[in-house]
């Protein structure tokens, strides 16, 4: 957040004097300043671009489909380009190769979309980091702040015919991570209110007015619980408000798709679902419900699927720590958190959750459903399997959907980490060796335009891979997403209590209901005994009554064995 008069003039170069002032009055303490955004300039569309394909949009939701001007299908192929919600504030790969190299390949691949993740810390940043961007390969971005090269980013991939899905990834630049202060879309326990959340949005949304490429909003990335505040989604009419703040999401994305409504008319909104606990998209879906059908027409609905990831309270198996693989298990059998991920589920099994997670809402043709998160180590033989299911599952059901992500080498803020589920080769071109992952997709509907340079796709066919063990590949994945794991805070001193207050919760709920169902059974039981006894006594006075001395239902021979379906109680 650099301050300084000589950054402030620069500022002032770039941009309009009033917005500059602004952005810079900003980043002087965004967390504790209140930013109205009162003077937003909305860029333009570029004369370079193919007009043709310009006039496809707006696109507008069609039942289960995504439709351009016209009504033909626009259906999402996309690839996620991170970068400007994390530490550098700018897409990845400026700093080894040139802002339209990348476009250019991006639609060479055959991408049609590009969910292009920010950060509300990047609104508000000068300067981009040394080192972030080389100014020789990208000589137009000396000067800019970072929301600048944000728009030239978006500019350069509608000069290559790519739309542009704005998606508010993080509040604080940095990976998304485990229940941290990223996890909700404002801060309840620092200054970052959901009023200023929709001001940025209201911003974006405004600047972006007038450029028809940028076709959706994707409202907030894999919202999850921060401490005691657990987010809900409830329809705002008939739900009661949660008294710690405002963690319906269901109401705040209603209320900011509204606003951002009367800025851009003709904008997508991307709703995802709550990333933890993980369910299906049902009450997201419903009619009437929060979203729908306020928002017929506008919304599609997001969700992301890994092979570590899985439904309700999942944990990835990269993140358990080895020695305690045990307690895991055990937890897994009391079902306190979900006792498969999506990578142990065979096809059938596959096919049977992603079709009660989201395949009903596209069967019933409500709304589309974007899967904007997917990917897997090419060297990793059980997620490449898994991505394989996966790819042909998705052809099933003809969802849209984005790859993660397009990035390449070392992650920033990962300590070095090899970003490991990036398709490209080291230079952000493609790799002379067709990568696998690229073909999977391409049972999902990918393909290369008819006019990309055959060179640029990669037909030599691919080397022997170095397969890893599982253990080598749990340690590579644990490097990666370490920032993102969900036990974090178990394993570092401080922040236990607060990360896991529900496990005791619910673990002294389910044993009291296990108790309370073996009291019930046994009172059961002790009253028939009784009635049994007092009906034998009576029979020698009416045959009626006379019961057989013990029957095949005698609740006096309940063992620990019969009440063991009660251990799934949670």
């Amino acid at each position: 957040k650099n301050t300084n008069k000589h950054t402030q003039q620069h500022t002032k170069r770039a941009m309009a004097p009033r917005e500059a002032a602004a952005v810079v009055a900003a980043a002087t303490s965004w967390t504790n300043l209140y930013e109205s955004w009162s003077h937003v300039r909305p860029l333009r569309c570029r004369i370079d671009y193919d007009h043709t394909w310009v006039s496809r949009f707006p696109l507008r939701t069609e039942g289960r489909f995504i439709v351009d001007s016209t009504g033909q299908r626009f259906r999402l192929k996309a690839v996620n380009w991170y970068g400007a919600s994390d530490v550098l504030h700018v897409v990845g790969g400026l700093d080894v190769q040139s802002l339209d190299v990348i476009c250019e390949t991006i639609y060479n691949l055959g991408f049609n979309a590009v969910r292009l993740p920010f950060s509300n810390e990047m609104l508000r940043v000068n300067y981009p980091p040394d080192g972030s961007i080389n100014y020789k390969l990208n000589p137009r971005l000396r000067g800019l702040v970072a929301l600048e090269v944000y728009d030239e980013v978006i500019r350069s991939l509608g000069r290559h015919r790519i739309a542009v899905v704005v998606n508010n990834h993080t509040t604080f630049g940095e990976f998304c991570g485990p229940p941290s202060k990223n996890s909700l879309w404002f801060d309840p326990y620092g200054s970052f209110s959901e009023e200023q959340w929709m001001s940025d949005w209201t911003m974006l949304a405004k600047r972006y007015s007038k450029m028809p490429h940028v076709v959706a909003f994707d409202l907030r990335n894999e919202i999850r619980p921060r401490k005691t505040y657990w987010p809900t989604f409830q329809n705002p009419k008939i739900a009661s408000e949660d008294p710690r703040g405002t963690s319906n999401w269901a109401r705040a994305s209603l209320e900011v798709a509204r606003r951002l409504s009367k800025a851009s008319p003709n904008v997508l909104f991307v709703v995802e679902r709550l990333v933890w606990p993980q369910r299906g998209l049902s009450d997201m879906a419903a009619i009437p419900g929060a979203l729908l059908p306020a928002l017929n027409g506008r919304v599609v609905l997001g969700m992301h699927m890994y092979h570590w990831s899985g439904p309700g309270r999942f944990v990835p198996r990269w993140s358990e720590p080895p020695t305690l693989h045990w307690l895991f298990r055990g937890l897994r059998c009391l079902r306190i958190i979900s006792p498969k991920n999506y990578g142990d589920m065979n096809s059938e099994a596959l096919r049977q959750q992603m079709d009660m997670e989201f395949g009903h809402v596209l069967k019933s043709g409500k709304c589309p459903v974007w899967v904007s998160e997917f990917g897997a180590d090419l060297s990793n033989a059980e997620e490449m399997d898994w991505l394989e299911r996966f790819a042909d599952l998705m052809a099933e059901f003809d969802a849209d959907w984005a790859y993660w992500p397009l990035n390449v080498g070392p992650k920033p803020g990962s300590e070095g980490a090899e970003e490991l589920y990036g398709f490209l080769s080291p230079d952000w071109r493609p790799k002379s060796e067709r990568d696998p992952r690229l073909d999977l997709m391409a049972r999902m509907g990918l393909s290369p335009p008819p006019d990309a340079p055959e060179e640029e796709l990669g037909k030599e066919p691919l080397r022997p891979l170095r397969s890893r063990s599982k253990e080598q590949s749990e340690a590579s994945l644990r490097s990666l997403f370490g920032s993102k794991d969900p036990l974090l805070a178990v394993k570092s001193a401080g922040d236990v209590r607060g990360a896991l207050a529900w496990v005791p919760h619910q673990i002294k709920s389910g044993l009291r209901k296990v108790q309370t169902a073996q009291s019930s059974l046994v009172g059961l039981a002790t009253g028939r005994d009784m009635a049994t006894e007092t009906l034998r006594k009576s029979s020698s006075a009416s045959p009626l009554l006379s019961l057989p001395p013990e029957g095949p239902h005698d609740m006096s021979r309940i063992t620990e064995e019969d009440l063991s379906p009660l251990s799934n109680i949670h």
